[in-house]
């Protein structure tokens, strides 16, 4: 059975994507167990190197991981899917006896090197950026969706 953890970068900077987040997580909860890692974000400022801010956040969170563990990252550069798709991929790896799985949505600055060499799976939500904060709204929606999908539930029309 599927177990996710979710990682994200710094806290929701808005209350009201918080709510939405939340309220999201209730429902996925009901499919699968769920928990959210707050990793602490680097300070962002005008002398700071982007390479290393990325590389210290990635490093918080590699050491959350343990090695059989499967690793999804939210990165620009990664596959897109659509949410039958994104639905297939969560059953298939039910399917393969995938346990944990950890999901990484980056700060502002996005995710290290080390932290895309380890992943597993690389997926992106757009060819647009989006708000840190923004993603993980969506992202918690579409895993909400996936699993509506494979239950055979109306949500997904």
């Amino acid at each position: 059975m599927l177990h996710f953890h979710l990682i994200f970068v710094g806290k929701t900077a808005f209350p009201e994507m918080d709510a939405g987040i939340g309220r999201y997580l209730d429902r996925l909860r009901h499919y699968v167990p769920t928990e959210v890692h707050l990793v602490r974000a680097e300070k962002i400022s005008g002398c700071s190197a982007d390479d290393l801010v990325r590389e210290r956040e990635g490093e918080r969170i590699l050491k959350l991981l343990e090695k059989p563990d499967h690793l999804l990252i939210w990165d620009q550069r990664g596959q897109q899917l659509d949410s039958m798709g994104f639905a297939r991929f969560w059953d298939r790896l039910n399917n393969e006896g995938t346990s944990k799985v950890w999901m990484v949505i980056g700060g502002p600055l996005g995710v290290s090197g080390k932290l895309l060499e380890r992943a597993n799976s690389v997926f992106s939500l757009s060819k647009m950026t989006f708000p840190h904060d923004l993603a993980r709204l969506i992202v918690v929606e579409q895993l909400y969706r996936a699993f509506s999908i494979l239950k055979g539930e109306p949500y997904h029309k």
